[in-house]
């Protein structure tokens, strides 16, 4: 027993004697003995010690001895406990034994739970009346102050013996918000809460006994999960509390503090609250910020890395622990990985300076993986992040450079850029990874904000990319004149489409790049073509000259076919627009029809794609000739057929095209004749007012609506 629980149990006796006071019609013998039956009860416990193998026995003696009857002496003995409890508390310093010695002590007192629960709510209710009398509620809602540190552990103590009495939920919940409420009016999960605090500090303490022990193998699993127990953490906190001892474990395994610096965050939450008043203001501590960041000294951290050993006893702290190999690996990347990132970013930024290969920094890379303990299946995600970093810095460089319009600078840095794209592939390429042929993709989305160029807005993505492709476009002079033709060399269109990659640009935004910037080129040289195939007499030599000409200007710009197409398609609509409306009749002559066979092979457009703008051109003429070769019979005589057929061919129709004109020409030729035969089935069949009510209008009286047949009567008149 401790001197502080001698000092308890002695003042058992003054304490509680007014328990024992009344017995009116008793003998002062009688009363004397009764009195003093707490005492001996106290005394009982110092002298044979609350865990003595006979102090319950002698304890129960008492009462004869002293001639208590069974109801007081339980009161006595529950008045001894919440005493005795109540000295405990005395104590701010908590220890695991007490919780031992409480239980030791109610055995020795014989007390039920329901005694017990008197007793700690007595505890709590004198020993809340004593501390207030000295001390203020704001002191107490000082975790620190000592009285304050008293209560948490007379919560603590009650919580822990009534869990390790046995008490159900429902008394449990009772007796512990009894307590809670007598000490300040406390809510049962405030209670709950403020016992924990008091828990955890006993829990990791023996989580540190753990790590210092994992040498010895004197620690196991099977202990902490009794201290647990004991404790009453439960599964979560327990592994809260796990992962953190071996979090810490990690860091000292690094030769580093068992807490990371938290500095930083402190100068951030002091600073945020303060008002700028000026964008100007802004502008300066932002430049400020920038330039301390640049000029900030990078500290070599090669020499962090575990030390020897450090694999196997990680792994017997983490069986010990119960964590999964997924809790250890990201406990262990949380401490590590920022130091591989600085190992990493360096040396791809001299793989790209070129003062170290590829394949030796690939090298130096794996190596500081290894030291750090990092995981071979997270690598990849972590070296795009890397690469997205590395490949970042010059694009917000060149970006710079462009925002002020200056191209020459852009160009150049943008060509570095590529450089170093390609550099770090080369990275990656001796690593041995095939899975990057994606590589823009993974490294270069748009609306990704940690890709390397997702910091860049859309404004900024095509500025860039314009600058670079009108440097890219060279001038061919000729004799040293001004002028010449623009040209885009092989290594230029390469490097537009990795660029392309890099700012997240689409295939189809580079062709509109290419049509905006090279379509008046092609457009002047196909309008030049097809005015001089229209003069007429083209020659099989004109036509190749043109034809050179054209293949030349798309060559040189490495136009596609779609965006051939979609200038010589409306050319040669006009053109075909343009013999319609001046030949006789709207039908071309021969000489005409070659014209227009001569554009389409210069222009490289296909019979097929010229039927619609040859049958709405020339469809007119064509339902005319069919209506005159119709005649009044409506029908087209055997010698008019093959000079129709003709002429559709030199209209350049297509058959379907025909057909339907065919069957408009026959429509609107036999429709007057068709209505003439029904006007007179109708005249025929119908009655006189049948027919005025279908035509509205009036065709006289019918005298035969009666149905008797026309009767004639002839009467002779007699001269005389």
């Amino acid at each position: 027993m401790t001197p502080s629980r001698r000092l308890a149990v002695r003042a058992v006796g003054g304490a509680i004697a007014a328990v024992a006071a009344g017995g009116v019609g008793r003998s002062a013998l009688e009363e004397d003995a009764r009195r003093s039956c707490p005492a001996a009860i106290a005394s009982r416990l110092l002298e044979s010690g609350i865990d003595g193998p006979n102090v319950g026995d002698g304890i129960d003696r008492l009462r004869e001895d002293h001639g208590v009857d069974d109801e007081d002496f339980a009161d006595m003995r529950t008045s001894v406990y919440a005493t005795y409890l109540a000295g405990m508390a005395k104590e701010p310093m908590a220890k695991t034994g007490e919780l031992r010695e409480l239980t030791n002590l109610r055995t020795a007192l014989s007390l039920d739970n329901m005694q017990v629960g008197r007793a700690h709510a007595d505890a709590a209710v004198s020993f809340y009346r004593d501390v207030t009398r000295f001390t203020s509620i704001d002191e107490l809602d000082d975790e620190g102050h000592p009285d304050r540190v008293s209560l948490d552990k007379l919560l603590f103590l009650t919580e822990r013996a009534f869990r390790m009495g046995g008490e159900t939920d429902e008394a449990f919940t009772f007796e512990f918000s009894r307590v809670a409420r007598a000490l300040g009016g406390l809510s049962i999960q405030d209670g709950l809460e403020r016992a924990k605090s008091v828990a955890k500090p006993f829990y990791e303490k023996a989580l540190t006994s753990t790590r210092s022990k994992l040498s010895s193998g004197a620690v196991n699993s099977d202990m902490l999960g009794r201290a647990r127990t004991t404790l009453g953490i439960d599964d979560v906190e327990a592994k809260e509390m796990h992962i953190d001892a071996f979090a810490k474990e990690v860091r000292a395994r690094l030769g580093l503090p068992e807490e990371e610096d938290d500095s930083s965050d402190d100068d951030f939450n002091v600073n945020q609250n303060k008002r700028v008043d000026t964008v100007a203001e802004v502008q300066k501590k932002l430049d400020a910020m920038k330039a301390a960041k640049e000029s900030k000294v990078v500290e070599d951290t090669s020499h962090i890395k575990f030390t020897d050993g450090a694999y196997e006893s990680l792994g017997t702290l983490q069986t010990i622990l119960g964590l999964t190999d997924e809790d250890a690996d990201y406990e262990i990347s949380a401490a590590t990985v920022d130091y591989w990132r600085q190992t990493a970013l360096s040396t791809l930024e001299d793989a790209i300076a070129k003062t170290k290969t590829p394949t030796k920094a690939w090298e130096v890379i794996q190596s500081r993986q290894k030291e750090l303990y990092l995981k071979d299946s997270s690598m990849k995600e972590m070296m795009t992040s890397m690469i997205m970093q590395a490949l970042g810095r010059p694009l917000e460089k060149v970006n710079g450079f462009a925002r002020v319009n200056n191209a020459a600078a852009t160009y150049s840095g943008l060509v570095d850029a590529i450089a170093a794209k390609e550099s770090c592939k080369d990275v990656l390429k001796s690593a041995g990874w095939v899975e990057f042929e994606d590589f823009e993709r993974k490294c270069f989305d748009p609306y990704d904000r940690t890709s390397a160029c997702g910091f860049l807005t859309n404004q900024d993505r095509h500025n860039m990319y314009q600058m670079f492709f009108v440097r890219s476009v060279k001038v061919d002079t000729e004799g040293g004149g001004s002028s010449g033709t623009k040209t885009i060399s092989e290594e230029s269109y390469g490097q537009l489409k990795e660029l392309r990659g890099m700012l997240g640009l689409s295939e189809d935004e580079g062709i509109a790049q290419i049509r905006s910037f090279f379509g008046p080129e092609l457009q002047k040289v196909l309008m030049m073509s097809t005015e001089e195939i229209l003069r007429g007499n083209s020659t099989e030599a004109l036509l190749t000259n043109l034809k050179e000409k054209i293949d030349k200007t798309i060559n040189d710009f490495r136009l596609d076919k779609e965006m051939v197409q979609s200038y010589a398609g409306p050319l040669y609509s006009r053109a075909v627009d343009q013999i319609g409306s001046g030949a006789p009749g709207g039908i071309p002559s021969k000489e005409e029809v070659d014209t227009l066979s001569s554009l389409r092979a210069l222009l490289d457009i296909a019979v097929e794609d010229t039927h619609a703008v040859h049958g709405n051109t020339f469809g007119a003429a064509y339902k005319r000739a069919i209506k005159e070769a119709l005649g009044t019979t409506g029908v087209i005589r055997e010698e008019f057929r093959g000079p129709l057929d003709e002429l559709r061919s030199r209209l350049g129709m297509s058959d379907a095209a025909a057909e339907e004109i065919y069957k408009e020409a026959i429509g609107e030729r036999m429709q007057p004749m068709v209505e003439y035969i029904s006007n007179e089935m109708e005249r025929l069949v119908l009655t006189s007012d049948q027919l005025a009510q279908k035509r509205g209008e009036d065709y006289g009286e019918d005298y035969f609506k009666s149905g008797e047949k026309p009767s004639v009567s002839v009467s002779l008149i007699r001269c005389s």
